[in-house]
């Protein structure tokens, strides 16, 4: 067993904020990185000095409390406690996202450009800020990584092309078989993601998709659980950190005994926004009555459109765990920031750093999930953004540096258009 790492001395002056004080209480993303609490206005930021960036990078010891080490496979159904925050309950998400726009304007003031963060990781279209493609970054994978990541093929839907027969070739060269996920390479929030049994499922599925659009066919991960690992590292460390892991369960209702599944979707404001896609996926037991304390899963889709549920993980995290994240990060080009999307057997095998597959990676655009974990607050969610968005912008301005010109205002615009149009045209989820 290997020592557990020893916090290094770094700069107090964290990002050169006047008066800080250490905030490292709990698991959190202070905790974890070691920032210093900042004032609660964020535009005092208008007035601070220039951002020491290397600060970035203060680390700390591991919690040495013992892990529980249960090794049954994951459970789909969340430990008991809020599924969803109050305020998400409370606040449209469009008003939600208002304050976080304005963090956002202030940091592109102080660092002079309002797309800065695209430089972050110039290995993927824009930094994965916006519009990236899916395939491009898996397809950046170190040997380390790959042994992580399920097989994939992707297909470029031009005019005239016989799309089922260039699918079928290039799945046989990779060995893929049925059933498969078909989902756009550029896409977000699960729209469009389909899981395909048959050929007439796939050509059913590549006959929809817009014209010149890629399709990515990726093996299907029937793993039980799921979560989001968020890693950083400041382009000058030789060592990155992981600063979130949230642990997603699927939409899901627990019966009563007297409702059935319809009225239970019903009761709750978020899972009825979603109630035709849940009846659409098992009609059968739309009209059914659950039992007392009956777990039923809505569907496998676990996006925060569809109602994922969220639980902090960040007690989850190991020296084990973050040295394999670390090293599959490192051998990507140039990749310091982005969260991987992970399945994986049991929390034990997790903690490892063994039995978890990739199915996605995210760039600067991601968000930390644990935001949106039950116990969350408002101003934690927004705090953690803020110190998210000041970390991604520091790194971006190192890379600037370093003669990485970030993607301009029209070009990200551009992006987002392209993203938004295809969005519009994908088949309906399954």
């Amino acid at each position: 067993m290997r020592p557990l790492r020893q916090p290094e001395q770094r700069s107090s002056a964290l990002f050169g904020c006047k008066g800080a004080i250490v905030g490292a209480k709990n698991w959190s993303f202070a905790h974890r990185y070691r920032m210093l609490r900042f004032p609660a206005f964020p535009f005092s930021l208008m007035a601070s000095r220039p951002t020491s960036e290397r600060a970035l990078a203060v680390r700390l010891t591991y919690s040495r409390k013992p892990y529980p080490t249960p090794s049954a496979p994951m459970s789909i159904r969340p430990p008991e406690g809020p599924v969803y925050p109050q305020f998400k309950r409370r606040i449209p998400e469009q008003l939600f996202y208002v304050v976080p726009a304005l963090m956002w304007l202030m940091l592109s003031i102080r660092h002079r450009s309002l797309t800065l963060p695209s430089a972050a990781n110039p290995g993927l279209d824009a930094g994965g800020l916006w519009g990236e493609s899916k395939s491009q970054g898996l397809e950046l994978f170190g040997a380390t990584g790959r042994e992580f990541l399920p097989s994939f093929v992707t297909i470029d839907c031009h005019p005239g092309l016989d799309r089922l027969s260039v699918a079928e070739a290039a799945m046989r060269s990779k060995g893929l078989g049925f059933p498969v996920m078909g989902k756009p390479d550029r896409g977000y929030q699960g729209w469009g993601v389909r899981v395909l049994k048959a050929k007439d499922e796939l050509a059913d599925y590549l006959s929809l998709q817009p014209e010149n659009a890629r399709v990515m066919l990726q093996e299907l991960i029937d793993l039980p659980g799921e979560a989001g690992i968020f890693y950083i590292r400041h382009p000058e460390d030789q060592q990155g950190r992981i600063v979130s892991l949230a642990l997603v369960y699927p939409p899901h209702v627990i019966g009563n005994g007297s409702h059935s599944v319809a009225q239970l979707v019903a009761s709750d404001p978020i899972l009825q926004a979603n109630a035709a896609i849940y009846r659409e996926r098992d009609l059968g037991a739309w009209d059914r009555v659950l039992a007392q304390d009956e777990f039923h899963c809505l569907t496998n889709a676990r996006s925060a459109r569809l109602g994922a549920v969220y639980r902090n993980g960040l007690h989850q995290i190991t020296p084990e765990l973050e040295d394999v994240i670390d090293q599959i990060s490192r051998e990507i080009p140039d990749f310091h920031f982005g969260r991987f999307d992970i399945r994986f057997r049991s929390l034990a095998e997790l903690r490892q750093g063994r039995g978890f597959q990739i199915v996605e990676l995210n760039g600067a655009g991601a968000e930390m999930l644990h935001i949106w974990a039950g116990t969350g607050t408002l101003w934690k969610a927004w705090r953690t953004l803020w110190q998210q968005y000041r970390v991604l912008f520091a790194i971006g301005a190192a890379m600037r540096r370093q003669g990485h010109r970030p993607v301009g205002l029209i070009g990200m615009i551009r992006l987002q258009r392209q993203q938004e149009r295809l969005r519009r045209t994908y088949p309906p989820s399954s």
